[in-house]
């Protein structure tokens, strides 16, 4: 019995639809300098990144519809794209420079026939900076439907849709207030999150999420490194695993029953 039940789990499990590694909001964006050579911005993971993954990074506003000025044959737009590829394995809670060697800032960018890889170039009078995936890795500014949004910072005071290098909107899949955060930091070259505060107990995902979009939560300073304390998640047991499989697998067994009446 106890074999056919596993047997049945792993089952379901096969037609359990695939999950992205990593969904909105396990990254943020929780600094930047907007008058560097070049600009920068620090990001911290709020879950383990397993090495191989590959972030987008672009200072490109979202006109409502895509990225301004990407095309077929465009693969930076009317800005910049930066691309990090995760050489080994970050854990929740690392912050993370654009000036690692893991950023790449030269170089072409496949599936586009202009455009290359560069340093995001942020605006002092307010810019954006989004930060996304895409499977297809060719073109990945252009390529919408295969693009997963993950995060995006705007000090500009407000979201609106991108008609100039100031301007962007909020990307599919994002929140405002969580996963797509804006203030107004035109006064600050260089801001990030307190460092009372990154330094400070440890904060469950959403209540960093929470925490970031604070603008009180702000201030001047050279960018923070180390890494913040999150709260643990417990993973699911193996049985867990196992009955929601189960579940599943009765779903797909009603289903067929009720297509055969």
């Amino acid at each position: 019995m106890k074999k056919n039940l596993i047997a049945l789990a792993l089952m379901a499990g096969a037609i359990l639809p695939a999950q992205a590694a990593l969904t909105a909001g396990d990254i943020a964006i929780i600094g930047r300098i907007n008058n560097g050579t070049p600009d920068s911005f620090v990001v911290v993971a709020l879950k383990n990144i397993a090495a191989g993954e590959v972030i987008y990074f672009t200072d490109n506003g979202w006109t409502g519809s895509g990225f301004r000025g990407s095309s077929a044959t465009d693969g930076d737009g009317n800005e910049n794209l930066t691309r990090w590829t995760v050489t080994s394995a970050i854990s929740a809670g690392s912050i993370v420079s654009s000036k690692s060697t893991d950023f790449a800032t030269a170089g072409s960018i496949a599936g586009s026939s202009n455009g290359s890889y560069a340093s995001l170039a942020l605006g002092q009078s307010g810019d954006q900076i989004y930060a996304f995936q895409n499977s297809g890795n060719s073109n990945p500014l252009f390529n919408k439907a295969t693009q997963n949004h993950l995060y995006v910072f705007d000090d500009t005071g407000a979201f609106e849709n991108a008609t100039d290098s100031g301007s962007g909107n909020v990307a599919p899949g994002l929140s405002a207030g969580s996963t797509a955060v804006s203030m107004s930091l035109t006064s600050m070259t260089s801001a990030h999150v307190k460092t009372s505060i990154l330094n400070g107990p440890a904060q469950s995902k959403e209540q960093w999420l929470a925490t970031f979009a604070n603008k009180a939560n702000w201030e001047a300073g050279a960018l923070p490194t180390g890494a913040i304390a999150i709260t643990a998640v417990p993973e699911p047991s193996s049985y867990a695993l196992m009955f929601a499989g189960l579940a599943a697998m009765g779903m797909f067994v009603r289903r067929r029953r009720s297509d055969s009446l």
